[in-house]
């Protein structure tokens, strides 16, 4: 549990990860809808050990009136609606439980999350699709869409005939999935031409060695009806039309279903 003292006066509240406060005067009632006050604390890890920095946060509305770092010792106002807060957390006996709460709080919760948090690795799943822009003289747009990985650190370029490409890269989103999984969508500008291959290639901790996997392109859905027509035409045309057998001597030449025949004349 955790207390929350505000000018002499106290909301006792559940430990979470950020804790919103509310109250008007003396009395935990309920405030107006602008009036929010909410603390955040953190514990920050140095590479992946238990070397931990341990950080509150206190906010009023979305700014920051102060806040207590473990590496500076004591806490420290940024508004003037802070310095009374700092100033009574400043007190031995807050800073004590302060100092101590880097064993207590981050060291006892990196042990705890560690297999889960820290040790925990998934594997990213890739897909790779075009997506057309609403103006005409906009290129279009390639879509590598990696998702389902864990840690969130992952890298992700764009590759065009073995090299990469990086100059029209125009939009970069890592969202989490809310199941502790992460997502990321990498769009890349081009202008698709015979012979150009592109490929997403993905680096990540779950993974020995980078994964790479290519774009193949593919006929437009107009483009493949187009030529269904065309080929329903011509089969439906070699089919009810022949031409007439030749005379002797020469060869004879048929069209049935699709395929020429070529077929040499006897002689009696």
């Amino acid at each position: 549990m955790v207390s929350a003292e505000i000018a002499g006066t106290s909301c006792t509240g559940a430990l979470i990860v950020i804790i919103a406060l509310r109250f008007n005067k003396a009395h935990c009632t309920e405030p107006p809808e602008h009036f929010l006050l909410q603390e955040n604390h953190e514990c920050h890890y140095t590479n992946g050990t238990q070397q931990a920095r341990y950080v509150e946060r206190v906010i009023w509305g979305r700014q920051e009136i102060c806040y207590y770092d473990s590496h500076v010792g004591y806490y420290v106002a940024r508004t003037k609606e802070g310095r009374p807060i700092a100033e009574y957390r400043n007190r031995l006996e807050y800073l004590s439980f302060l100092w101590a709460s880097v064993e207590k709080f981050c060291s006892y919760s990196y042990r705890r999350f560690k297999s889960l948090a820290m040790d925990r690795k998934v594997k990213p799943k890739i897909k790779i699709y075009p997506m057309k822009t609403e103006s005409s003289h906009t290129p279009d747009l390639l879509v590598c869409s990696v998702t389902k990985f864990y840690p969130a650190d992952i890298g992700v370029k764009w590759l065009k005939n073995g090299q990469e490409h990086t100059g029209k890269v125009v939009a970069r989103e890592l969202l989490p999935n809310g199941d502790w999984t992460f997502q990321m969508h990498v769009k890349l500008e081009m202008v698709p031409r015979r012979g150009d291959v592109y490929a997403c290639q993905v680096d990540h901790i779950s993974l020995q060695t980078p994964m790479i996997l290519q774009w193949v392109q593919t006929y437009s859905a107009k483009s493949k009806m187009i030529v269904g027509i065309v080929s329903l035409i011509l089969g439906l045309i070699i089919i009810v039309t022949g031409l007439p057998t030749s005379k002797a001597g020469k060869t004879h030449l048929w069209w049935g279903w699709g395929r020429m025949v070529l077929k040499p004349l006897r002689f009696y």
